[in-house]
């Protein structure tokens, strides 16, 4: 390491203009970056409530529903004005490019009917072709909507207030596109007349971009807030901007590589450069904090800094290793964006390993040495250096008291975590005030909901659905669904049937099916005479496969995972022995719904993941077990806090929050890693007295660590500004654990190296040299504090 550091502070300008030149090739490449969330790329694909939507939107579309309100402030919604938007606003969606024409559910909709019986058979007219001006045509079309439950409940609200107007598009839109499109639609149907509110998954996704690009604005802000922290660390200009220039390097480097191997960024790999920057500039932080001490020894600026990148070298490079490694073990999760996010983070890391290894010692070396009074300010008694003398005292003269203390607080910690409940809304991220919020309310309230919920029916031949007992088990199935309040309205093949047959008997027959297959198939090639693709939304032409929508008023995880546990044994038993069977389940609650089952359990795996290879690694690097659970002691303690606070203030174990803790694990081995590399390498320096060692690196190492946790807690805080909930769980979590972690280093990690003494660090002692046992260190340390 010695030779190597040599070797680039005597090739300085040449190391520094090989960073810069390939820092701009990748810059290049910086165009090609772009904000994508691509749908299925946010799914885990071997869920099976994933793998059933996406065979319904393959079939029959609804990957990307948008629902419509148009809402009558006073009154309800028949009287010419209010239909005529309605009509309107439907025609001009059927016309949208990427829309899925036969999935437009309106009652303005062209393959949306009204049935009667004649002499003849069918006949089946467009429901509303045109807007009645008369009181009596406006009479009659409210008596003929609101009586039908096809459209009452569905396509308008019971009382006549609203009216739904569904669509599905296909992926020839983005979905920020969907919502411009759509804006576009209804912004002038707008007035005092009606509220015109908008929801669907398409536009929580638009949302969550728009959250996403505000990124950019947060992004500089974490920057200069790590900045002033690093100037008041050093109390020096180059101090705070050489770490910065390092991180920035880094993170450039790593959008340079996305953009070059053509990786869209989204939700996830939008915390790419946030996370680059805590981890680079904190080791660049630890590299100069070992510098100025270096240099206040020797004063010699190019010697001070051949020492300290020589000590803090292989401690920097363990550390980056282990975070490169922790975060590449996403690529073993079973949602792509995920994957793309680990390995572009571990990139990321590499690259500032990189950047740190050469770029900071060659800079260093060609700026000038610090003056006398920035060298003074540096050892001047500030508040660090008090709270690390306190530290370093509790810990070495009242370490079990210490143990006591951190013991207690892990216990309420534990308490908070039985409180702790798993769940998940992706509306809850938004403001309560947003617009997507107060329509998704207002939908909710006056329609059926917003969130879909589907049912694959599958036969086994064409034909199947067609059976009498097949669409009465699928009848129902929509009834068992209607128990529940928070499901808003359902919608199959079963419904049309029971339309034909009571138009066809007079209303003698209600509701009912008929028992004759013929029969039924009759109807079906009846009405298809009106329009060949009524029915492309419901099933396939070959009456094999068709889908039961519902939509919902909840799209919170929870609230899935028990309908479709109760959904799924009803079904079993209910369509037992039938021809066609369903498939559970698909639609936006399903796939949130499996998102969070998958991301949270396989997160918490992570967890444990990563500390498999935190362990195995720092094991190596120490050359002992003992080492590798040191390491883990204090991020152990980290991760049981944060869980217990979440507890405590009712916050959700879900797909971000779960995520972010998982994220905070590999960041925050650093700090034990630094701690007791310093304290075997001062083992040798103070003859084998661990007491002394502990107390100098924590006021040395120690001095770094609350330097770089600082930063790094100033910086995520600034993600709090943003009001979208996701942001703000990254904040508020992983500064919790970075502090955590921080303290746990400094105060447990210590008490159990003074109390067991480990080999590891003792055996560094010199030849001969005394080893000071626990009691022996203990007895002493008045002396060598």
């Amino acid at each position: 390491m010695e030779r190597y550091v040599r070797f680039i502070v005597r090739h300085r300008v040449a190391v520094v203009l090989a960073v810069l030149l390939v820092t701009a090739a990748l810059a290049t490449q910086l165009r090609h970056v772009h904000l994508e969330i691509r749908r299925r790329a946010q799914l885990p694909e071997s869920h099976p409530y994933v793998q059933v939507q996406n065979r319904i939107a393959d079939i029959f579309g609804g990957e990307t529903t948008v629902i419509l309100g148009v809402i009558a402030r006073q009154g309800d919604i028949f009287r010419p004005e209010i239909l005529g938007k309605v009509l309107r606003i439907t025609r001009a969606i059927e016309n949208l490019p990427g829309v899925i024409r036969s999935n437009v559910l309106s009652i303005a909709g062209e393959h949306v009917k009204t049935i009667r019986g004649n002499a003849d058979g069918l006949d089946v007219q467009p429901l509303l072709n045109e807007v009645p001006e008369d009181p009596e045509g406006l009479a009659r079309l409210k008596t003929k909507v609101l009586g039908d439950p096809i459209f009452a409940g569905t396509l308008v609200a019971r009382q006549g207030g609203a009216a739904a107007i569904v669509a599905d598009f296909d992926d020839r839109l983005t979905d920020v596109q969907i919502r411009q499109a759509i804006e576009k639609v209804i912004g002038p149907e707008r007035d005092e007349l009606v509220d015109i509110a908008a929801g669907g998954a398409p536009l929580v996704r638009a949302s969550m971009a728009d959250y996403t690009r505000a990124m950019l604005v947060l992004f500089p802000l974490a920057v200069l807030v790590i900045g002033v922290v690093h100037y008041e660390a050093f109390h020096s200009l180059q101090a705070m901007f050489l770490p910065l220039l390092t991180a920035l390097l880094s993170v450039v480097w790593a959008l340079g590589l996305m953009g070059a191997l053509g990786e869209p960024m989204d939700t996830w790999s939008a915390l790419t450069p946030v996370v680059i920057l805590a981890v680079a500039a904190g080791h660049a932080v630890q590299i100069l904090k070992r510098y100025y001490e270096e240099y206040a020894a020797c004063g010699e600026t190019h010697e001070a800094i051949v020492r300290s990148v020589t000590s803090v070298g292989p401690v920097m490079l363990t550390a980056g290793i282990i975070a490169a490694a922790s975060f590449g073990s996403l690529m073993t999760f079973g949602v792509t964006s995920v994957r793309v996010f680990g390995w572009l983070l571990a990139l990321g890391i590499l690259s500032a390993l990189t950047i740190e290894m050469t770029f900071i010692p060659a800079c260093r070396a060609m700026l000038w040495p610090p003056s006398s009074g920035e060298t003074l300010r540096q050892r001047r008694g500030r508040f660090s250096t008090l709270f690390l003398e306190w530290i370093s005292q509790q810990v070495v003269q009242r370490p079990v008291r210490v143990a006591v203390v951190v013991l207690s607080v892990v216990a309420g910690a534990v308490v908070g975590m039985a409180r702790l409940h798993v769940d998940n809304s992706f509306r809850s991220w938004f403001p309560a005030d947003s617009v997507l919020r107060r329509d998704d309310a207002v939908l909710n309230d006056r329609l059926a909901g917003t969130s879909t919920l589907y049912i694959l029916l599958e036969g086994q031949a064409p034909g199947d659905l067609e059976d009498p007992e097949a669409l009465r088990a699928i009848s129902d199935l929509q009834s068992w669904l209607a128990r529940d309040p928070r499901v808003g309205a359902t919608l199959s093949l079963a419904d049309f049937v029971k339309q034909m047959h009571r138009a066809m008997s007079g209303d003698s027959h209600g509701g009912e099916i008929p028992n004759n297959k013929q029969l039924i198939a009759q109807y079906l090639f009846l009405y298809s005479l009106s329009g060949p693709n009524d029915f492309n939304s419901v099933v396939d032409p070959a009456h094999r496969m068709g889908v039961l929508r519902a939509y919902v008023r909840s799209d919170e995880a929870v609230f899935g995972t028990e309908l479709f546990r109760q959904l799924n044994a009803f079904a079993t038993e209910r369509f037992k022995n039938l021809r066609v069977q369903p498939r559970i389940a698909g639609g936006a609650l399903a796939v949130q719904t499996a998102l969070n089952e998958v991301i949270v359990r396989e997160k918490l795996l992570n967890v444990a993941q990563i500390a498999v290879l935190i362990f195995i690694l720092s094991a190596v690097a120490l050359r002992s077990l003992a080492a590798g659970a040191l390491v883990l002691l204090p991020l152990t303690l980290a991760v049981l806090v944060t869980l217990g606070v979440m507890g405590w203030t009712t916050t959700w174990l879900s797909i971000g929050t779960a995520t972010f803790t998982a994220m905070a694990v590999g960041i925050g081995a650093d700090f034990a890693i630094y701690l007791l590399f310093r304290i075997r390498e001062e083992i040798g320096a103070n003859g084998g007295d661990l007491a002394a060692a502990i107390q100098v690196s924590l006021k040395t190492s120690g001095e770094g660590i609350l330097y770089v946790s600082s930063a790094v807690v100033s910086g995520y805080l600034v993600m709090t500004l943003s009001g979208f909930k996701l942001w703000i769980h990254l904040g508020l979590l992983t500064s919790l654990m970075m502090a955590v972690s921080a303290l746990a280093a400094l105060t447990i990690l210590p008490v159990a190296v003074l109390l067991t003494s480990p080999r590891f660090l003792l055996k560094r002692a010199g030849a001969g040299a005394p080893v000071a046992t626990p009691a022996q260190a203990h007895a002493g340390s008045g002396a060598s504090s």
